[in-house]
Parts: C-alpha cells; sequence; structure tokens
C-alpha cells in the first residue's frame, strides 16, 4: 500500500480544524470498507489520512426529532440493522442494510462512508434518494444542508468542499398509508456489487387503490450513479393502480432507463431485473399498506 500520514482527531472541532489546514491531498477515513481498498489498488493517492472513526460520540447515532430521523456519519450499516426507529413502512432500510456484504463488512461500513463513495455499487443510496434525503456538510465556518440528489454531481465526484465533512443523512418519516421496499441482484446472493438495486417509496390515497406519491430509484438510470426515475414515479402518480398501470409503469421504466453492459451483465438484462422489481416492489408495499 502506498505511504500516507494519518491523523487521529480528538474531537469534531479538532478535525475541521485539521481540514482548513490540510487541504492539499487530504482524504477523509471512517472505517475504510471502500476508501482503503481504492488505495491499495492506487485508484487513488491522498497523502494524509483524517481518521475519524473515534468521533462516535459525535457522529454515530440514529434519532427521531419532530418526524425527522437524523443519521450520524459514522452509524454502521449493522446499527441501522438493529434500529427500531427504522422498522415499519420504513422497513426497506432493513432490507437494504440486510443484503449489504457481510457481518463484518456491515459492522463497519458507514452511512457517510456509503455516501460519500457516490457509486451504483452502494446500496443504501437509492434507499435514501427515495426519502427525499438531506446530507448535512459541516467545516470550520459553518455547516449547509442540501437534498442528496443534489449533492451527487458524478461517479466518485460530489459538491463537497475540500474543507468539509459530511456530518449526518435525514430525511422525514414515512406517514399515512406509506410503505418501502428494497431489491437488490447480482451473480450470487451474498458479499456482492449489484446488477440492479431498487427502491420505492409509496403513499397511497385513502382508497388505497390511488397513488399519492411514488419515488423509484435505482443504482443506475442514465449515468453511472444511483437516481431517481423520475418519470415512472411521476406517472404512477395520481392513478389508480392496477395490473395494467403497473404494466404502463413497467415500459415507462423501461424508455427511462439507458444501461449499459459490463462484465457483470448486459444493459438490456438489468434493464429487464429492474422491469420485474418494480411491480414486486409495488405489489410488496400495498400489500404492506392495506395489512394483507
Amino acid at each position: 500500500m502506498p505511504l500516507f500520514d494519518l491523523y487521529s482527531p480528538r474531537n469534531l472541532r479538532e478535525a475541521l480544524k485539521f481540514m482548513e489546514s490540510e487541504r492539499e491531498g487530504l482524504a477523509v477515513l471512517a472505517n475504510g470498507t471502500d476508501l482503503l481498498p481504492r488505495i491499495n489498488r492506487r485508484q487513488i493517492a491522498p497523502s494524509v489520512l483524517l481518521d475519524i472513526a473515534s468521533l462516535q460520540d459525535e457522529l454515530r447515532y440514529i434519532r427521531k426529532d419532530d418526524g425527522v430521523i437524523h443519521l450520524g456519519a459514522l452509524t454502521t450499516v449493522t446499527d441501522i440493522l438493529d434500529s427500531d426507529i427504522l422498522g415499519g413502512s420504513l422497513s426497506m432500510l432493513h432490507e437494504a442494510a440486510a443484503m449489504f456484504g457481510a457481518p463484518q463488512i456491515r459492522n463497519v461500513a458507514t452511512v457517510g462512508g456509503n455516501v460519500c463513495s457516490a457509486s451504483s455499487s452502494e446500496d443504501l443510496i437509492p434507499v435514501f434518494l427515495v426519502l427525499d434525503s438531506q446530507v448535512k456538510l459541516i467545516s470550520s465556518s459553518g455547516e449547509r444542508s442540501l437534498p442528496l440528489e443534489d449533492f451527487i454531481k458524478g461517479k466518485r465526484s460530489t459538491v463537497m468542499k475540500p474543507s468539509e465533512i459530511l456530518s449526518e443523512v435525514s430525511f422525514r418519516a414515512l406517514e399515512g398509508h406509506s410503505w418501502s421496499a428494497f431489491e437488490k441482484f447480482g451473480r450470487r446472493n451474498m458479499l456482492i456489487i449489484s446488477l440492479v438495486n431498487e427502491s420505492l417509496a409509496l403513499s397511497l390515497e385513502d382508497d388505497l387503490a390511488t397513488v399519492r406519491s411514488a419515488r423509484i430509484a435505482l443504482n443506475r438510470v442514465k449515468g453511472r450513479i444511483p437516481a431517481l426515475a423520475e418519470m415512472t414515479g411521476s406517472f404512477l402518480e395520481g392513478r389508480r393502480l392496477s395490473d395494467q398501470t403497473i404494466a404502463e409503469a413497467q415500459q415507462i421504466l423501461t424508455s427511462e432507463l439507458n444501461l449499459k453492459g459490463d462484465f457483470r451483465g448486459s444493459g438490456a438484462y438489468r434493464v429487464e431485473v429492474a422491469r420485474v422489481y418494480l411491480k414486486r416492489l409495488i405489489q410488496r408495499c400495498v400489500a404492506r399498506i392495506s395489512g394483507a
């Protein structure tokens, strides 16, 4: 592995001060499940790593305040899996966490690391996208919040400034006749990079048949980053669900997706999996909302 300097701050304030003075060649290290393999493969070569793993008291939490759920950047995938706050209508978080790597990886992989990786291989980003999540960025000069969909610019690229740390992901809890679901498919059942992962947050009107809102996200839509399938979601809103409506939504999703193949699978195969998952996710959410 290439040589680098490692700095371990005693608190968040110290970490932010260090970032302000050491911008050149610096990378933030949480637990390293993504960053360290990339360094080892010579894909990146930071000269300084800022190790924030010690900041558990400040950056590792799951809490709910006035209907808004806050996940600290150092919250692990295992924390998500074990959280009662994230059950019920937010069960897709548990579903995504349960299919995330192996137990050893889940114990150290973090919310902040997953989001900042800005890659189609990250399972939590589509889940957070359908929840219309906000990310909080902090620096020694203050903080700012912005929608997750505005945070990611491209593959491995975000709007985060060199002096900033992502401290939190937050979203409103689902209310009313709402549910969520997640599906993931790869070349084996565990320890996989997804061919397709797909998330849905669905809300129905009081008749339990008409769609109030539908947010659908996949690990790839047109580019190589997770994104919302906006045309498909817009089509479903205001429509009564039926086999015909779902079939039409599948066709729109097909036209919306522009997926290229790689050594894991062809673009056409990925599209077909996404179509199947859309129907499956809708049916699962409707069944849970209806109490079936």
